[in-house]
């Protein structure tokens, strides 16, 4: 019975492991061919030898280009991705084992999810210039330094994470900049819902926290009216009354549900855990509620990010 390789793998796991057999034929024959280089050096220092040598190397990189290159055309762009994580996977046994386990274990805890669902993308040594590993705070000191260390990127679906870290892993820091997380929501309790919507009343934010640790809440009327008072305010001496056209009102309205704000309805984007002093903002229209806070706004979904803009925009132009 003749065993083929279409019995043990798809067609395009059997593509990629096409790729990774002549990768590996190619670096055998590439290392065969130094050592005949070398061994005839050394028995025979003759102007034929060399010429057999030169020969072979470049017979060898004819061979090289057009195999893998045709190897890799074979591939196609979701298949290429694969083969890319094949070989990270691969090469992750280089990195160090510390690194590699402070990397994930940090993750695992910015993104909410078992270290099992997460994988380390790719990885390169690195020299950084300061103890900050090149990633200060404001108004932070740094020593100047060489550091010699790791860049990682860890990553789940969509979302990556890049970290800097020093050699062994015991410092370690996120490049904020650098990562594209949208955020894992979390259910709001009931209990912790606020009150639905009257009926003239198109739309509210309630903000809280901060440094001043004050909650506001600003409603939008129907006709136009924007109402912004503190909570617990007990002689709303800080009520403030704006207006935009009806107009308006209508435009936000259908931007809403043309970014689909329902489909987040009762949904929470938390902080990152050790985050203080954020405001955390909670939005509700006729059609549900859902909150985040001004550190994790960078990292919400696209279409609620959107809302928060039109909202945003919405009152800046009110007068």
């Amino acid at each position: 019975m003749k065993l083929m390789l279409k019995d043990y793998f798809n067609p395009n796991q059997a593509r990629i492991f096409t790729v990774l057999i002549l990768t590996g034929i190619l670096s055998v024959t590439s290392s065969l061919t130094f050592i005949k280089g070398a061994t005839g050096a050394t028995a025979k220092f003759s102007l034929e030898t060399s010429n057999e040598v030169f020969k072979d190397n470049i017979k060898l990189n004819r061979l090289q280009r057009p195999v893998t290159n045709a190897a890799l055309q074979d591939l196609d762009h979701n298949n290429e991705r694969s083969l890319r994580l094949a070989l990270a996977n691969n090469l992750q046994n280089k990195l160090p084992t510390s690194v590699k386990k402070a990397v994930l274990q940090a993750a695992s805890k910015r993104l909410r999810q078992p270290i099992s669902q997460l994988r380390i993308i790719e990885f390169q040594q690195q020299t950084w210039k300061n103890g900050c590993l090149e990633l200060a705070k404001a108004d932070e000191f740094c020593t100047e330094a060489l550091v010699p260390g790791w860049r990682v990127v860890v990553g789940k679906d969509e979302q990556t994470l890049v970290y800097h870290t020093n050699q062994i892993g015991s410092a370690l820091r996120q490049n904020e900049k650098a990562s594209s997380s949208p955020l894992t929501p979390v259910r709001i309790p009931v209990s912790e819902l606020p009150p639905p919507l009257a009926g003239h009343v198109v739309f509210r934010q309630i903000s809280s926290g901060g440094f001043a640790g004050r909650t506001y809440e600003t409603v939008l009327l129907k006709d136009g009216q924007l109402i912004r008072v503190r909570i617990g305010d007990a002689n709303d001496s800080e009520r403030s009354i704006r207006r935009v056209s009806v107009q308006q009102v209508q435009q936000f309205v259908r931007s809403l549900e043309r970014f689909q704000f329902s489909k987040f309805k009762n949904l929470s984007y938390p902080a990152p855990s050790g985050s203080a002093d954020y405001i955390t903002y909670t939005l509700t229209s006729q059609k549900g509620t859902v909150q985040y806070n001004d550190i994790s706004r960078n990292n919400l979904p696209n279409d609620l990010q959107a809302s928060v803009k039109a909202w945003n925009d919405l009152i800046a132009s009110a007068k």
